[in-house]
């Protein structure tokens, strides 16, 4: 990881805390913040990965992976965006089924660098147990909304944190002669 993306990583994970923080303040209109981003976020990062796979992974091993996994996305984004006027409960199940996914995706990947000797493994299983946790905690407390809008909050924080040390992690540079 370049010194520039070092600082950048650093610099939106800083945001995201203070984000949070600011969402913790207000968690009756937290609510429908977090609604309209997860479903914005969700919806920009289909159109990015469907630009990708147009645009080169179309002809690359594995590119349907990224053509469906955009197409997911996106669904999800444009289906979550339209639920905005509907009963809160759905909404919570809904983000807490989106964490759910990135926990198991967590894990896979975790698995995955573990086999490969890789020592980032650590920081994916961690991140996969927060979601984890994230998710238990927000059905607990499903029929409270301002509960999930804390538990939401201290999840990115939680994000946040790993995305610092992920940064400031040393990271071995491999030359190709």
């Amino acid at each position: 990881m370049s010194k520039k993306k070092r600082v950048w990583n650093i610099l939106v994970a800083i945001f995201m805390i203070q984000s949070a923080l600011l969402l913790m303040l207000i968690p009756e209109e937290a609510f429908l913040l977090i609604a309209v981003f997860v479903g914005l976020m969700l919806t920009f990062r289909g159109i990015k990965f469907l630009f990708y796979y147009g645009t080169h992974a179309k002809h690359m091993i594995g590119g349907k992976k990224i053509l469906l996994v955009g197409l997911l996305m996106f669904d999800a984004g444009v289906f979550s965006t339209a639920l905005l006027d509907q009963a809160q409960i759905i909404m919570i199940f809904y983000v807490v089924a989106i964490h759910l996914v990135a926990a198991v995706l967590n894990f896979a990947r975790a698995v995955s660098n573990k086999g490969d000797g890789n020592s980032g493994w650590k920081i994916d299983l961690a991140q996969g147990i927060g979601n984890i946790a994230q998710v238990v905690l927000c059905m607990l407390f499903a029929g409270f909304v301002e509960i999930p809008v804390f538990i939401y909050c201290a999840g990115v924080i939680y994000s946040a944190i790993l995305k610092i040390i992920r940064s400031c992690k040393k990271t071995a540079i491999v030359y190709v002669q």
